[in-house]
């Protein structure tokens, strides 16, 4: 029985023990079984969320980093990219795409400015690509206006070249549409430059403002000309004006696109540092992941573990299998991978051979895996692109700790460019810390800035100095702020660092600049007003208190318009709103007014050009500045230039221009109201011979005499000009009959007839007269003038002292001029040319400095012929370079003779004309003419005029300068006589001017020809040219001359024109080299 109960007691312990065991196995499984899964589920959910915040994160990094690309590409190349709009909109949306999908604030904001930034850089390309069209349509505008005219001047001149009348004032208005043409162009090119210099600010210095001035005051000639000239020249004048004021508005473009340039890249630098910061919160919540797996497993472990030590007391046998089996050998295979994740081996699969729950880890385990190494290689994608995009700003951006020597843990490649040292050498303080290159006098007060800085939690600026490897000291500017990790109590300092040593240069001139603004200010000759946003003075300079009579203490405070009235230059006074002095004050544009009239405290009319400007405050127009200058001196010029532009110099009466305006308004009263009227040419007989005898001085007092006798002659109605030289015309108005023209020209007759006493000299001589009446009002202008200038010389040739009227046998003044064409081809042959020379003396020392040949025609019935007589037929008949190129050689040759006879007589000076400097040989003919007469290029001096100059090829610019490196100098002749810029003194090697006598005869008694004589004299002196002046025959116009620092001289006063022998004779000889 005992037994028997004894195997029941232990029957039913051990079936108490088995159903403790199952109790205890079934709640261990269920135990098992809920931590597993939870464990399960954890991982996945927290794998997948930091995944999927990676992922995004790598995402937005690679689409900013391509915005950024796109939007660098796009401010290189916006004013050639034909898909600026479209580009831009595109990059807008994505960054507004951007924008919406970011969650961190700052980020966000950094972001909208950056798009701000960059849609005001696209409003400020497409202004400036609509500047750039406005200025082709101008530049197409004035070149159409310049065919336009070209295209007329043309026609005149074929028109005058059939009819056989003079050409030459409408070959100077082809020069002066030339020098128009070439202007434009070099304007163009210039404004090219000014754009690609990205410098707005110079734009008064600038060789695009001079030549737009210069051009614009050239323009003024044409306008003076005739009226259908002087329309296109006001046209080209208002597109001069047009591209002017285009030019402003571009300045003003450019400087707002650098700033909003400017403003990008500062705005991409702050986002970038954002997106760094976000990849290092990224990477370290990868690290955090790994460390809460580990932690989650370890708990798993532990929990098994207390679990397994439970089971082993109770039945170590049993449970000892199932643990290892079950439990350690999977767990062991998952702590190992769980190790090589943390180590970035992400390439290797878990395998526990199981079909149970931990199947279902291993699966979950093994594409967490796959996701996290496709995470950290578009991680690192990220962080290249990253690093390339650091590597590209202009500056240093580093990441360092906060302590004594700013221990750096990261170095963009620009810090190698800019201290010398490498990344390497200062990294983690390898060789040398970054303390250490800093300055040692900015050292300590780097430090404490940065300390307080981080203290209050702020970002810091820095400016200080750093010691280059080199021992180069240059200043720098950084920027950072501190930044405390979750993982690291210390605090890390992120920023950038720029090399501002230029800049401090800069501001260090700029306050310079300033100190000699306020000297300049207060010494210059411009007046200067400054004005405050309501239009009262806050400042006037001395200058402008001098010019105007006003104290400072009666204008500042004070409404400047109401004070000082404005008004037009005919008295039209100015309203205050239309004043271009306010004007700025209210439209923030810049002003430039060439002539307008302010009124003086005493109540005197000042006239003055001047220029205002607004002064900008931060936001607005805070008041504008005003400089002006008196153009009094100004205004008497162009009222004289006017004056001369239309009335001949020496007898005051209307020239050539000003008889062709009146001639023309004679024929149009002619054709609309048959008011007849009569042409007189009149022409002084003998009047060459008054000349040669008793000199130019008392020839021009003769022609001022006998334009005297025939206004007392005429009547008021009828207009008397001077053509040139001898030369007179008439117009006689209200003709009733032929003998009215008679009476008219008997008259004249008269009164030149009778006897002049000039300085004690009884002169007699007098005139021939042609006379042409209009038969037909079909008549043209040019046919008036050709027909009564062939009745002229009909008169002479009848025997002089006569007047003719025109008739069809005038033709024979056409078969005289032929007879001198063919009589220059036979002089030509029989060498009847010869040279004579006339010397050139200092004018202080008087010694013999130069000679100038000139050439002379022994003609066989007609005597000796000047240059004057017969140089016109020979240029239209084509024989003028044949002549000139016999000068040439024959006077190389006679100057080679006097060298070799050891004679000093400076240079020989020789006139070329425009076919020798034009022929494409021209550089070799000089050259091989110095090899066959042996003559030093040093010795030869070639003379053009203006006209040549003017019209010279750019193979002939070269020449001209290859042969003055060789020695040889050139000198402009007769200056002042032609119509030119003077832009070409600056393009050509020119060494001398040539005054003409025509400025010289009347120094003493006029003062127009006084001033136009020291003016040239000055603008020789300033560009360092020796001025000579021809035509010298008084002792008046030496001591002139001299007291105006004229270099040399030359005229009858010291020596006519003589042949070598005689030259040599009464010259050189005394004049002898050791």
């Amino acid at each position: 029985m005992n037994n028997r109960y004894g195997r029941l007691k232990i029957i039913s312990k051990i079936w108490i023990f088995i159903v403790i065991f199952i109790v205890i196995i079934s709640l261990s499984l269920i135990v098992l079984e809920r931590t597993l899964h939870t464990t399960y589920e954890l991982v996945k959910e927290v794998a997948d969320t930091r995944l999927n915040e990676l992922t995004a994160t790598s995402k937005k990094t690679r689409q900013l980093a391509a915005i950024s690309s796109d939007i660098n590409r796009l401010t290189r190349t916006y004013s050639i990219s034909n898909s600026l709009d479209e580009e831009g909109r595109q990059i807008s949306e994505d960054l507004s795409l951007i924008s919406e999908d970011i969650d961190n604030q700052l980020l966000s904001e950094k972001l909208e400015s950056y798009s701000s930034a960059f849609d005001r850089f696209l409003i400020y390309a497409k202004n400036l690509r609509q500047l750039q069209g406005d200025f082709q349509l101008l530049f197409a505008s004035a070149e159409e206006e310049i065919t336009l005219l070209e295209n007329l001047v043309s026609s005149w001149m074929i028109e005058s070249a059939l009819q056989g009348t003079d050409i030459d004032y409408y070959d100077q208005l082809l020069s002066l549409i030339t020098g128009y043409r070439e202007s434009f162009l070099i304007i163009d090119k210039k404004k090219t430059e000014y754009i690609t210099a990205s410098d707005p600010d110079n734009y008064e210095s600038s060789d695009l403002y001079n030549e737009l001035y210069s051009l614009h005051l050239r323009l003024q000639t044409i306008t003076a000309s005739m009226p259908e000239v002087a329309v296109h020249g006001r046209k080209l004048a208002q597109y001069v004006q047009q591209y002017k004021n285009h030019v402003k508005a571009l300045k003003k473009e450019l400087t707002s696109l650098l700033n909003v340039l400017q403003q990008l890249a500062d705005s991409e630098s702050s986002l970038h540092q954002l997106v760094s910061q976000s990849e290092r919160e990224a990477a370290l919540s990868a690290e955090q992941i790994k460390d809460e797996i580990d932690l989650l497993f370890i708990d798993v472990l532990a929990r098994m573990g207390m679990f397994m030590l439970i089971m082993v007391l109770m039945i170590i046998g049993t449970m000892y299998y199932m643990l290892r089996l079950h439990i350690e050998k999977p767990l062991k295979t998952l702590t190992g991978v769980v190790s090589d994740i943390g180590a970035d081996h992400l390439d290797k699969a878990i395998i526990l051979g199981r079909d149970d729950e931990w199947k279902i880890i291993e699966n979950a385990l093994n594409e967490m895996s796959k996701k996290l190494a496709k995470s950290y290689a578009e991680l690192q994608v990220s962080q290249a692109s990253y690093q390339a995009l650091v590597n590209n700003v202009p500056g240093i951006v580093y990441s360092c700790q906060n302590d004594s020597n700013w221990t750096m843990e990261y170095l963009s490649d620009e810090f190698c460019d800019l201290t010398g040292y490498d990344t390497s050498e200062v990294l983690n303080n390898r060789e040398i810390s970054y303390s250490e290159i800093i300055h040692p006098d900015d050292r300590r007060e780097v430090e404490n800035n940065v300390n307080k800085a981080v203290q209050q939690g702020r970002p810091f600026t820095l400016e200080y100095r750093i010691i280059k490897r080199d021992g180069e000291i240059r200043w720098v500017f950084e920027q950072g702020r501190a930044i405390e990790y979750l993982s690291d109590s210390n605090k890390t300092l992120n920023g950038i660092i720029l090399d501002v040593t230029q800049q401090k240069q800069l501001m260090d001139a700029l306050a310079e600049s300033e100190t000699r603004y306020r000297l300049l200010l207060e010494h210059t000759t411009e007046g200067i007003f400054g004005f405050d946003e309501n239009g009262v003075t806050t400042f006037i300079n001395q200058a402008a208190s001098e010019m105007l009579g006003y104290k400072a203490e009666e204008v500042v405070g004070s409404n400047n318009h109401h004070l000082i009235h404005h008004s037009m230059p005919d008295g039209t006074a100015i309203p205050e709103e239309e004043c271009c002095m306010m004007r700025p004050i209210k439209d923030g544009n810049e002003y430039h007014v060439e002539d307008e009239v302010l009124w003086k405290k005493s109540g005197e009319p000042f006239p003055v050009e001047y220029w205002s400007a607004p002064i900008w405050g931060s936001e607005k127009v805070i008041g504008s500045v005003v400089s002006f200058h008196d153009i009094s001196e100004r205004k008497r010029s162009e009222q004289n230039m006017q004056h001369l532009a239309y009335h001949d110099l020496m007898t005051g009466l209307p020239n050539r221009v000003m008889f062709n305006m009146e001639l023309k308004q004679v024929l149009a009263q002619y054709r609309r109201r048959d008011e007849l009227f009569a042409v007189h040419l009149l022409d002084l007989d003998h009047f060459k011979e008054v000349n040669d005898r008793l000199g130019h001085p008392m020839g021009d007092k003769l022609l001022k005499q006998v334009a005297q006798r025939l206004l007392q002659a005429i009547r008021e109605t009828d207009v008397l000009s001077r053509l040139g030289g001898d030369e007179f015309a008439l117009i006689q108005r209200n003709l009733e009959s032929v003998s009215d023209a008679s009476y008219l020209a008997s008259k004249i007759l008269d009164v030149v007839n009778e006897e002049f006493l000039i300085d004690d000299n009884t002169i007699y001589i007098d005139t021939s007269i042609g006379i042409y009446i209009p038969e037909t009002k079909t008549i043209k202008q040019e046919d008036v003038l050709s027909k009564a200038d062939l009745a002229l010389y009909k008169a002479k040739e009848a025997g002089r002292g006569m007047f003719t009227f025109f008739g069809d046998e005038m033709s024979l003044q056409m078969h005289n001029e032929l007879s001198l064409s063919h009589d220059l081809i036979v002089a030509l042959k029989q060498e009847e040319f010869f040279l004579q020379y006339q010397p050139q003396f200092d004018a202080v020392s008087q010694e013999l400095c130069g000679i100038e040949a000139l050439v002379r025609w022994n003609h066989p019935k007609r005597g000796v012929l000047k240059p004057i007589d017969f140089i016109r037929i020979a240029e239209k008949r084509g024989m003028i370079k044949q002549i000139s190129d016999w000068v040439l050689y024959e006077a190389c040759k006679q100057a080679k003779l006097w060298t070799d006879r050891h004679y000093r007589f400076g240079r020989i000076a020789i006139n070329l004309c425009a076919k020798q400097v034009n022929d494409t040989m021209f550089q070799q003919s000089i050259e091989n003419l110095l090899y066959i007469t042996g003559l030093p290029a040093t010795l030869l001096e070639l003379e053009f005029t203006e006209t040549v100059f003017m019209e010279a090829t750019d193979d002939t610019k070269q020449s001209i300068r290859h042969l003055s490196n060789l020695g040889i100098h050139f000198a402009i002749d007769d200056f002042g006589t032609g119509f030119s810029s003077l832009s070409y003194l600056h393009r050509f090697k020119v060494d001398k001017l040539k005054i003409d006598k025509e400025f010289i005869h009347d120094v003493n008694q006029h003062r127009h020809d006084a001033e136009i004589a020291k003016a040239a004299i000055a603008l020789g002196k300033s560009l360092a040219l020796t001025v000579v002046a021809e035509g010298v025959e008084t002792q008046e116009q030496v001591d002139f001359l001299l007291q105006h620092e004229c270099d040399l001289l030359q005229g009858f006063l010291f020596g006519h024109p003589v042949s070598a022998e005689e030259f040599e004779t009464k010259y050189l000889t005394k004049l002898v080299d050791a």
